[in-house]
Order: structure tokens, then sequence, then C-alpha cells
């Protein structure tokens, strides 16, 4: 299992640092893959349980109800990057792409809740760091998608699991612009 048993919060420089100690050995991610929770929303998440609570929350939900082995490794909320599955071993978010990629959950559903204002746009902010974090590390280029090949996938853009994940308010450019320009700060 790779679940982690206490789930990891990191500032953007926090997770930086964290990243920096990580070794791909055993499985190493050719790219990957943003998504958004839908549920819980950001009104859920902001009045729910606290957020490490959360995080256990969703892992018991994918392990004892999905009976997956693991779950998306990131979960981004407006405050903070939560590790929720061991980065260097392949985790359980798409299933066009599972063994070859980072799942990156973003909280929030961006189909109705704005990506570019309030909580939304802190937790587009968060995924952005990690993002270019992660791509930076694993020498990885968010532009350039091609199946199977570096570049920062969206969910949608599996066709077999029929999601518009992470959202319609979610552009791809625009993400994909943001991360190379915080790659550049790193």
């Amino acid at each position: 299992m790779t679940f982690l048993a206490n789930p990891l919060g990191f500032m953007p420089e926090e997770f930086k640092t964290y990243v920096e100690t990580l070794e791909w050995s055993a499985w190493r991610p050719r790219f990957i893959v943003l998504h958004n929770t839908a549920e819980p929303n950001l009104a859920q998440w902001a009045h729910g349980a606290n957020e490490r609570q959360r995080i256990l929350n969703l892992n018991n939900y994918y392990k004892t109800e999905e009976g997956w082995h693991s779950g998306p490794h990131l979960f981004i909320s407006p405050s903070q990057i939560w590790v929720a599955c061991d980065l260097t071993a392949d985790g359980v978010h798409c299933s066009c792409w599972n063994r070859l990629s980072i799942g990156v959950e973003m909280v929030g559903d961006y189909a109705n809740e704005s990506f570019d204002s309030g909580d939304g746009a802190k937790a587009r902010d968060n995924a952005v760091a990690a993002l270019a974090i992660l791509h930076r590390r694993l020498g990885l280029k968010p532009d350039g998608f091609r199946l199977g090949v570096s570049g920062l996938h969206f969910h949608r853009e599996c066709v077999r699991d029929h999601h518009n994940c992470p959202g319609p308010h979610v552009d791809k450019a625009d993400m994909v612009s943001r991360v190379r320009e915080a790659m550049k700060g790193l």
C-alpha cells in the first residue's frame, strides 16, 4: 500500500524541500495528471473536518470502498499541498495512466466554482507551485503533450474515464503557461 498513514501538509517552499529528498528508483512517472475533486467542493472543504482528517477520510474511501492499492498522490487545497500517497510509487487516479503518472487533485468543483478568484485561485496557485516543483525535480516539461510522453495531462484527456476533469473553468494552456513561469523561479 502506498497510502500515507500520516498525510503530509506543506506550504510550497516546504513542499519543494520535501520533494528534493525523494528518489524515484523502482518507479518513475512520465508525466503528471491534473484533476479536481468536485466532491468535496470548496464550500464543503471549508466547513468540514480539518484538512488532515479529510485526506485520511479520502484515503480510507479509496482503500476500503474502492479497493485501490493507492490513490491520488497529492491533494491541493487553498491553504496547503497535501501528500496523500507515496510520490515515488504508482498511484490510482486515472485509468489510462495510473502506472505512468503522478495524480494531483485540486480541491474544488471547477464546473461550478471559480478558478480565478477566492479559494479557487488559491488552490490554483498552490497547484501551479506543486506542478512546477515536480516537473523541475523530475526533469519533465509541462508542455508538449503526447500520449505517454512528458507534458501536463488533464484527466479529461483520458477518453476511457469520461470525466470533464479538472473542470471547464480550468484552461490547459493557461495552466501550462503558469507552470512554465513558476519553473523559471525555482
